[in-house]
C-alpha cells in the first residue's frame, strides 16, 4: 500500500525545526514535523477516505492509503458502457499533496 495523500506544515514549529529547515545542507525535500503532532492513518482513499482526510486535515497529519492509485466511481461504470467518453469523468489518479 502506498501512502496517497499527506498534508504537511509549511511552517517550522520551533527554531530547531527553523534551523533544520533553513539549513543549506538539509535535503530540499525534508519537511520539519512538530513532535508532538499527532497522525491519523486511514485506510482506504474512496468516498469515506476522502472526505474524513478532507475534514482532519486541519488538526493532524493525514496519510492515506488505499490498494489502488486511482479514485473511481463505481456506480458511473454503468453509463460507461453507453457512453464510453463518460469515463474520464469517473476516474481520477490521486497524488501526493
Amino acid at each position: 500500500l502506498k501512502p496517497l495523500w499527506r498534508k504537511r506544515s509549511a511552517e517550522p514549529c520551533c527554531s530547531p525545526c527553523s534551523t533544520l529547515a533553513a539549513s543549506p545542507s538539509a535535503p530540499p525535500n525534508v519537511v520539519a514535523m512538530p513532535p508532538a503532532q499527532r497522525r491519523v492513518l486511514i485506510i482506504g482513499g474512496s468516498f469515506a477516505g476522502l472526505a474524513m482526510g478532507r475534514d482532519l486535515k486541519s488538526h493532524f497529519l493525514v496519510t492515506i492509503v488505499d490498494a489502488k492509485e486511482f479514485f473511481e466511481y463505481t456506480p458511473g461504470v454503468l453509463r460507461a458502457y453507453v457512453k464510453p467518453k463518460h469515463l474520464d469523468a469517473l476516474t481520477f489518479t490521486l497524488y501526493p499533496v
